[in-house]
């Protein structure tokens, strides 16, 4: 599964179920499920109010809000959920979208005067992880999982031989392990060390 880097706020409104499309300047045909990873560019909570509308804001603070999201637009660099890409349009009437002036559609196209598009990616069925998968560094566009790296960043620093089924000098490929070692072996890492850093079974997963 790919994974796209969104900036916070917004990647936490996305995996919250707050914000329903994600703008961007390209145009993308994926249709399906993405991890979405929360950049490493930071933000403030107390600025939110800074940088939406007031609808918006309704929409952030509502009876069906869970609060929790306020200190999630915090965490960066990491992979926090999942949401499903099920359309790209133009001048989607969403809140969330931004608008393009002086564009018309004419059957499948889009005739553009002036200024570059803004395209709306039409987001579905979020999926907010219980903890984050922290320490991803991310990349541009479409990207995929360094399932390594992941595990490197997540419990390099907790290395025990006891533990561990690798070392950090030898590194070997988690694909390496059955999904029932691999799961085993990160709640063991987990209990030892009392860090709560990531999921197992979301780790497990990532590296079907």
């Amino acid at each position: 599964m790919k994974a796209l880097s969104i900036k916070q706020p917004w990647a936490s409104l996305i995996a919250h179920g707050i914000k329903d499309i994600e703008n961007r300047t390209w145009r993308t045909k994926f249709r399906g499920r993405i991890y979405i990873h929360a950049s490493a560019t930071r933000f403030k909570p107390e600025l939110l109010n800074q940088i939406i509308t007031k609808d918006m804001y309704n929409a952030c603070f509502n009876e069906r809000t869970d609060f929790n999201f306020l200190h999630d637009i915090k965490i960066n660099s990491a992979i926090i959920g999942e949401v499903e890409i099920v359309d790209c349009v133009i001048n989607h009437p969403s809140i969330w979208a931004e608008k393009s002036e002086g564009v018309t559609k004419k059957g499948n196209s889009y005739l553009i005067l002036g200024k570059k598009p803004i395209y709306n990616w039409v987001l579905a069925n979020p999926v907010l992880y219980d903890k984050p998968i922290l320490n991803v560094k991310g990349k541009l566009s479409f990207w995929d999982i360094d399932k390594n790296q992941i595990i490197k960043n997540a419990y390099g620093r907790f290395y025990n031989p006891e533990i561990h089924h690798y070392s950090v000098s030898g590194w070997t490929d988690p694909n390496h392990y059955s999904e029932e070692e691999f799961y085993d072996m990160m709640q063991k890492i987990e209990i030892e060390f009392g860090e709560f850093r990531c999921r197992p079974k979301i780790l497990s997963n990532i590296f079907k």
